[in-house]
């Protein structure tokens, strides 16, 4: 198994596993328009510009030559919290067939460590408010509802905010 900084050319990787991530996890709580748009040349584009930013890496696990797992980690840009002191994972998926399997933790834990290298004290995320499976994932791991709620963009669909506070580095 491998985790590294996913390059320009793991953008098609990325995008099939955020398509069949949404596919099994978003499915009746998205709406069905949403996620048939929700396609793999799309995502692959998407992913291939996120993935340009030198400074802000997306995360990539590989295992047995194909890719599994990523997560990408940004400032946050909630207006209500300060950029350089909060950090934001925007996303973290991992194939469907091969979750429960700890890729999802080893990508948080490196994502920590860097928020960590980089002076950061606490990390949020937005999660579908319905999407259960990944509220008690991020529970699990010592995230908590902070009280932040929003709408999907184009859908409406409510979200809640998380938020951890890091440990301070020794």
């Amino acid at each position: 198994m491998t985790l590294r900084r996913a390059a320009p050319a793991d953008a098609p990787a990325v995008g099939r596993i955020h398509v069949e991530s949404w596919n099994a996890a978003y499915r009746g709580i998205m709406p069905d328009d949403v996620i048939a748009r929700t396609d793999l040349a799309y995502r692959t584009r998407f992913w291939a510009e996120r993935i340009a930013d030198r400074e802000w890496p997306v995360f990539l696990i590989e295992e047995e030559g194909q890719c599994v797992a990523f997560c990408q980690m940004i400032p946050t840009k909630d207006s209500n919290d300060d950029a350089s002191r909060v950090g934001h994972i925007t996303s973290l998926h991992v194939l469907p067939h091969l979750r429960g399997r700890g890729y999802g933790r080893m990508l948080i834990d490196h994502v920590f460590a860097e928020f960590q290298r980089r002076g950061f004290a606490e990390v949020t995320l937005w999660v579908l408010e319905e999407n259960w499976s990944a509220r008690r994932f991020y529970e699990k791991h010592g995230f908590h509802l902070d009280g932040g709620t929003r709408r999907y963009p184009r859908t409406q669909v409510p979200e809640v905010r998380y938020r951890i506070r890091l440990p301070i580095p020794l």
